[in-house]
């Protein structure tokens, strides 16, 4: 037992400084003069009345230049007032568009990917840029983002960072998504993506008609992850994982558990398509934290606290960096509290197979 975990810390430390290395290439990537000629931007939203309106008033502030791009609103088949507050608030302003997606779904276009893929085949867009309906956009979101764009890229990620003013609960979640993507960020600087989050994602237009577009590619809950996989797959593009505070994305954390155990369940369903790299990932994360909580139980002393140390400095060799390239370094204070909320959801989220295999979303079953 004790080998076992001495030996998974190493290799944890190992894959950690393996992503660090891809992670140091992300934070160096050239950007390019020569900006699109013009730009997409679809943010779909289902029964979002209450964040819908901020959202929009953040997109009304984008700098790219005048005429060059526009931006898609897709009501999902919203139930409340959310498509009557996409019209008021966009009224006179000719840069927005908005619609509805489309009434018949099939086996592939369902939820959010039929509605972005009803925007996509209107667009006129050569990058498609896509955000959620409860975000925020950071002003030079479509210039820093395109500015990455070279002829052999297809697809542009970005970090979007959890609003954290209010409670602990905000904060553990804002760290965990630092981490998250900073994770996702190296291992595309090595060519081995793990993933990335359809709020602040952009690809080309002819990478996404490639691939079949959504209506190509298998039905996933997480249909982000999907495009970027086949994407990927092609093995005709590049894929960039900029830390860019200028382009990042703000949004709202889980209000309540049983919403974060949704967000969960969901992000973990979707990802098992994951590489090689992401299966070790999962393995090490999951024996870590293991180690955390019930180590002190069956290891000695000094080996269980070799084995937490090298989960730290590990994580924190990725989460410093990107903390302090985004301005988000006071989040560093809760880092201890972090630990107990990742250890614990990572140890549960497992057992999500013995609850069944449907997922809600949205209001929505798949």
């Amino acid at each position: 037992m004790t080998e076992f975990f001495l030996i998974a810390a190493v290799l944890y430390l190992l894959i950690h400084l393996y992503i660090f290395s891809g992670l140091l290439k992300s934070f160096n990537l050239k950007k390019t003069k020569d900006l699109p000629a013009f730009v997409s931007v679809i943010v779909a939203a289902r029964n979002e009345k209450d964040n819908i309106v901020q959202c929009i008033n953040s997109l009304k502030e984008l700098t790219y230049h005048k005429g060059k791009f526009e931006i898609i609103l897709v009501n999902d088949k919203s139930t409340d007032d959310t498509k009557n507050l996409m019209l008021d608030h966009t009224k006179g302003l000719p840069q927005f568009v908005v619609i509805d997606s489309r009434s018949t779904e099939s086996t592939n276009l369902k939820g959010k990917a039929n509605a972005i893929d009803t925007a996509i085949e209107i667009s006129k867009g050569e990058i498609i840029m896509t955000s959620d309906a409860d975000c925020i956009i950071s002003k030079n979101w479509i210039t820093e983002t395109v500015s990455y764009y070279d002829d052999k890229t297809g697809m542009v990620c970005g970090f979007t960072n959890i609003k954290s003013d209010k409670s602990l609960f905000e904060k553990v979640q804002a760290i965990d998504w630092v981490y998250l993507l900073s994770l996702a960020s190296g291992s595309s600087g090595i060519n081995q993506t793990l993933s990335c989050i359809g709020n602040n994602l952009s690809f080309r237009k002819s990478a996404y008609d490639d691939v079949g577009g959504y209506n190509g590619i298998d039905f996933s809950i997480t249909e982000d992850f999907a495009l970027m996989r086949a994407i990927h797959k092609l093995k005709k593009y590049k894929i960039k994982y900029p830390v860019n505070p200028e382009s990042v994305v703000w949004t709202e954390g889980c209000s309540d558990f049983k919403t974060l155990y949704k967000q969960k369940k969901r992000w973990f369903k979707g990802g098992l398509k994951i590489n090689l790299l992401g299966y070790c990932m999962g393995f090490e994360l999951y024996s870590m934290n293991l180690a955390l909580f019930f180590g002190w139980i069956f290891l000695p002393l000094p080996v269980y606290l070799f084995v937490i140390l090298i989960k730290f400095i590990s994580e924190l060799l990725l989460i410093i960096p990107v903390m302090k390239r985004l301005n988000l370094i006071k989040l560093l204070e809760y880092y201890i509290f972090f630990e107990i909320y990742f250890a614990a959801y990572g140890l549960l989220l497992p057992l999500t197979f013995i609850t069944g295999h449907k997922i809600e979303w949205k209001d929505r079953k798949f």
